[in-house]
């Protein structure tokens, strides 16, 4: 397996960053799982456009996009 580590990757799109309820994500993708800073899995979804992410507190995150066999490291930051 592969990890990637980079803010924009062509066939996906994050977005807004920073969030503040709903985190948007365009493109294939097969599940997402976000992190805090410490490592903690803090909400995992599968495939589809609109995460919801009010359950989670302000702060800094990390949300991984898997794709076919790749994994996406995105920073996203909640704000609201």
């Amino acid at each position: 397996m592969t990890t990637a580590i980079n803010e924009d990757i062509s066939n996906l799109s994050v977005y807004p960053n920073p969030v503040k309820d709903v985190l948007t994500i365009n493109g294939m993708y097969s599940s997402a799982e976000i992190y805090d800073t410490y490592g903690k899995l803090v909400l995992s979804s599968d495939a589809k456009q609109i995460i919801n992410v009010s359950s989670l507190s302000n702060g800094v995150y990390f949300i991984n996009i898997n794709t076919k066999n790749i994994i996406t490291v995105n920073k996203i930051t909640v704000a609201k």
